[in-house]
């Protein structure tokens, strides 16, 4: 009767253990360790083990009593009773390991172990280790604590992969926690200004750049609207909708990337290169942005564009500008027909006051002639040196020859001083076109030349006018 008694009483507390390993939530380490405690407690052993598979080892991953010490303990899975265990897939019994050729006799001794009983462990069919106990006396298990093992090793192996899982994710969860962590160090001191939004346009990071660069600390910045620190009033209006297009962009991870004009806290406006990063994230848009300001390089850019497109003496429109120039007023000329007017002009002699008084009374006579000229001239007109002495003006909105000679004379009559502190006179010739259709820039030009060496011919110190009219350029 008491011995009746005694085996339900087991089989109620391995029943009870089988529910608390269903049911935890413990680490892998935490979940064995409430195995081998139970097995020890129900069997009387002296210790109880579970070994997990390692390569070509067998290592003792945790254990109760006096085998705990021996936690870590690593066992060649050829020489062992658990390695055969394994490769068997049956529980395995060893009355006295002194005389059992099974069992690796010198790790025994080590830790005091007369017999034991192992059980395979496995995780989706797959045998990974093994459960056992372990007895300081030979022949210290019964058939009981067999059955005891048997019950104990299927629920730990169904539970096993249940807590493998769950001990991979605490595994993943502390690496996503330390990646986040480096990620987050890394755009905090990036050179870039990192800055990310939600969908509404409210900040949830701003770094150490993105203070330095447009005045607001994380602090001010953080849970704003981004439109209220970084946009230009001009376009705030609008950014709302900017935001939506992105989102729709953002159906799929994508980046793009653009320059953009900013403001800083004061309002001083920067040009900056801005990659944007749009993610879907559980069905809500976030936009991160690297912003990298650009502005010095913007303003060189422009000086080069500048330099590339003016004359580096005068200030004026060179070849290349003017010939742009003079292609959009020929396209503007042809949808409203108002009337162009293109009037070519050279220094007359400029070649003998170079030789005479040296090149740089030269430089100072075309810088003074761009001068006398565009004072003559009406606010859309355009003045440009084509180079050496010659130079252009376009006059949009002249329809007749007569209106081009007034301004022609206008010219003529501002050279009629000396150039300041010498006795040195300027005189021009200037040849007059009137756009004809269909003419390219090319063609409009050459008519103008063609009647600038008409006016020249035969004059040498005094200034004169002439006009191609169709192919008979006139002279006065």
């Amino acid at each position: 009767m008491k011995k009746n008694k005694r085996q339900l009483d087991r089989l109620e507390r391995i029943i009870e253990t089988q529910s608390r390993l269903v049911q935890a939530d413990l680490d892998l380490t935490a979940f064995m360790q409430l195995v081998v405690n139970t097995l020890q407690e129900l069997t009387g052993a002296k210790g109880a083990v579970v070994e997990l598979v390692d390569g070509d080892y067998m290592v003792y991953r945790s254990a109760s009593g006096a085998i705990s010490q021996h936690v870590g303990l690593r066992l060649l899975r050829a020489n062992s009773l658990s390695g055969l265990c394994v490769s068997s897939a049956q529980i395995l019994q060893c009355d006295d390991t002194e005389t059992d050729s099974r069992v690796d006799a010198n790790a025994c001794k080590k830790v005091g172990v007369r017999s034991m009983i192992c059980t395979p462990l496995f995780e989706r069919g797959q045998p990974v280790g093994v459960l056992k106990v372990m007895s300081e006396q030979a022949y210290g298990f019964d058939e009981e604590d067999l059955q005891t093992l048997e019950l104990l090793g299927a629920a730990l192996g169904a539970a096993l992969g249940k807590q493998v899982a769950f001990d991979e994710m605490l595994r993943v969860q502390a690496q996503l926690r330390s990646s986040e962590e480096r990620i987050r160090t890394i755009l905090e001191y990036a050179n870039d200004a990192v800055i990310s939004i939600d969908n509404a346009g409210i900040v949830t990071q701003w770094n150490r750049t993105s203070e330095s660069l447009f005045g607001w600390t994380s602090n001010e910045a953080m849970g704003r609207n981004i439109a209220d620190l970084i946009v230009p009033p001009a376009f705030r209006s609008s950014f709302v909708n900017i935001l939506t297009h992105l989102g729709r962009l953002g159906k799929k991870s994508t980046t793009a990337r653009r320059e953009l004009l900013a403001v800083d806290r004061y309002g001083k406006e920067l040009s900056v290169e801005v990659s944007l990063n749009v993610n879907n994230v559980a069905g809500q848009f976030e936009f991160t942005a690297f912003l990298h300001d650009i502005s010095e390089r913007k303003k060189w850019e422009s000086t080069l564009n500048e330099m590339a497109l003016s004359d580096g003496l005068t200030g004026l429109p060179n070849r290349r500008h003017f010939m742009q120039v003079l292609h959009h007023a020929i396209l503007r000329q042809l949808r409203q027909n108002n009337g162009l007017a293109l009037l070519f002009m050279d220094l007359n002699g400029f070649k003998k006051i170079n030789d005479t008084n040296g090149h740089d009374t030269g430089d100072a006579v075309l810088k003074e002639f761009a001068k006398r000229v565009s004072g003559c001239l009406r606010e859309n007109d355009t003045m440009a040196r084509l180079g050496g002495d010659e130079f252009v003006v376009l006059a949009e909105g002249v329809r007749v020859l007569e209106h081009a000679r007034i301004l022609a004379g206008k010219i003529v009559a501002a050279l009629d001083l000396p150039l300041p502190g010498t006795t040195i006179m300027m005189s021009t010739s200037i040849g007059i076109s009137i756009y004809d259709s269909p003419a390219n820039a090319e063609q409009f030009l050459k008519e103008a030349d063609i009647a600038m060496y008409k006016a020249k011919q035969g004059v040498s110190n005094r200034s004169a006018i002439a006009a191609f009219v169709e192919e008979t350029p006139l002279i006065n």
